[in-house]
């Protein structure tokens, strides 16, 4: 009988803190749901812009790993080749097929033109360009350019 009364009494003893704990949550939810709108405002500031990777053009094995992102890629353009047949102008950065190469496809000529540029004046000198980095099955590392801001004269 003893034992009973002790866990009776302790029966008793949690349900009572149970219910007080559950009194003071109640209050402190009910202070939070009342409080004035604005006391507390929240600014949203946008995160700093990353500084995107810089890579040489030489440096084949680090491009490979960055191909699916966007990087900044520094060099000597080699050769500018063109192809009449799809208005296309390949700037490679080494003789080698291998080698990197930006690509400024024919939906991407006009808006190089309407900026004075004629991408075979890139031919030997020293830019920089950044995008998103392929890894083309056929054509290997590349880089679509797609505006003119995305290359810049380094001399």
């Amino acid at each position: 009988m003893a034992q009973r009364r002790v866990s009776l009494r302790v029966v008793g003893l949690v349900g009572g803190v149970a219910f007080v704990l559950g009194v003071l949550a109640h209050y402190a939810y009910e202070q939070w749901r009342q409080r004035p709108a604005g006391r507390y405002p929240v600014t949203y500031a946008p995160a700093p812009p990353q500084e995107l990777p810089l890579v040489a053009a030489e440096d084949v094995v680090r491009l490979r790993e960055l191909a699916g992102t966007e990087a900044r890629v520094r060099g000597r353009i080699f050769r500018v080749g063109y192809s009449a047949r799809s208005n296309t102008y390949f700037l490679n950065f080494g003789p080698a097929r291998e080698d990197f190469t930006a690509v400024i496809f024919a939906s991407a000529v006009p808006a190089f033109t309407a900026a004075g540029i004629d991408p075979r004046t890139y031919e030997g000198k020293t830019v920089e360009v950044r995008g998103r980095l392929r890894d083309h099955p056929r054509y290997g590392l590349e880089m679509a350019l797609e505006t003119p801001d995305q290359i810049r004269l380094l001399e």
